[in-house]
């Protein structure tokens, strides 16, 4: 029986990977909210993709294009932004 396969936390080599056009990847667990697209031009930008508190709606927030900023440096960034997002900010 063919099952769902297990979410996986976003990797280097699953983001170096992506080609252009490819669906989007998201990070799982505690990263949740992080995204990697991969742009027309193959060009792949880290996002913190969440529901805003005031308006309900979708919004995201850039946070770098790899391999510039690393996967480390985005998920300490995208920790910051959700304590800034706690905090009403």
């Amino acid at each position: 029986m063919a099952g769902k396969q297990e979410a996986k936390p976003l990797s280097f080599k699953a983001i170096e990977m992506m080609t252009p056009g490819d669906k989007d990847k998201a990070d799982i667990g505690e990263n949740r909210g992080l995204r990697v697209s991969s742009g027309a031009t193959g060009v792949k930008s880290f996002f913190y993709r969440y529901t805003s508190p005031v308006t309900g709606k979708l919004a995201q927030v850039k946070i770098g294009n790899f391999p510039h900023t690393s996967l480390a440096a985005a998920r300490l960034k995208l920790n910051e932004l959700k304590l800034l997002r706690q905090e009403g900010r």
